[in-house]
């Protein structure tokens, strides 16, 4: 009873005094593989730090510093992580998620905080004169590549059954120039970030040409809580409260654009 008034008192935005919040620590995961320049490890001297940094980093650090509730990241493998979080053990929550519909029954999800826009990417080799694409179900006439673990959920019209997933981004470039796939679509800013570090340029390489995905503006992505772990549902009111008072006040834009230029 006390949690319920609780959360309905932050739902109406009323101030949190008085509100007893548990203030343990919050086992947070994300993907092992990283997900830059939302959620990835901070590179010295070229070589990944044990520092986690990026966006989501630093929204989910402004609300739960802003609350005195210490937490702790960790980026285990994707599957591992979803997996704990549904269990309701260890890890309570995600930071970045894309929604369909299994997911939604295991979950419960943040407000969307921040968009991705999805690229197809091909081998210039196999089509030199570029891809044309009218629809999103034009995909299906491929080999249509992905990553293992990931929802794809934006690509509604495509048989993601059959997609031939690899375990990382660079297995899955290896896949595209060894013939072993066609096309695979990604987010472009994601990729955009792996560029960045230095470990992955998909954008730059001259093998692979892109075109935007038809059909789709953006793709939204969420954190995600524990519906298992009474606490899920506490820090899905927390998160939601403040990403709302961030959105209002210009500080996720001053945010984002530390990482992601206009």
């Amino acid at each position: 009873m006390r949690l319920n008034a609780a959360l309905l008192i932050l739902a109406l935005g009323s101030p949190l005094r008085g509100w007893a919040l548990d203030r343990s620590m919050v086992q947070i995961c994300d993907d092992g593989d990283e997900w830059p320049p939302f959620t990835y490890y901070q590179r010295v001297d070229g070589k990944p730090s044990q520092r986690i940094v990026g966006f989501s980093v630093d929204v989910i650090s402004e609300i739960l510093n802003k609350h005195q509730i210490p937490f702790h990241i960790e980026l285990p493998p994707w599957k591992r992580c979803l997996a704990s979080i549904d269990a309701g053990e260890t890890y309570v929550m995600a930071l970045s998620a894309s929604k369909n519909p299994q997911r939604e029954k295991q979950f419960l999800y943040s407000n969307p905080y921040y968009q991705t826009h999805y690229y197809v990417f091909y081998s210039k080799e196999k089509f030199p004169k570029g891809l044309t694409l009218d629809t999103q179900a034009n995909l299906n006439r491929y080999r249509l590549g992905g990553i293992k673990g990931y929802a794809y959920s934006s690509l509604d019209f495509v048989d993601r059954d059959k997609m031939i997933r690899a375990a990382n981004y660079p297995e899955l470039v290896k896949m595209l120039k060894a013939k072993r796939l066609d096309v695979f679509a990604e987010d472009y800013e994601v990729l955009a970030g792996i560029a960045s570090l230095g470990s992955l340029d998909v954008i730059g390489d001259k093998e692979i040409g892109r075109t935007p995905m038809p059909g789709i503006s953006s793709n939204p992505f969420h954190m995600i809580f524990s519906r298992k772990n009474p606490r899920g549902q506490e820090l899905q009111t927390l998160v939601n409260s403040e990403l709302e008072a961030m959105r209002r006040s210009g500080e996720l834009d001053r945010l984002l654009a530390k990482y992601v230029k206009r």
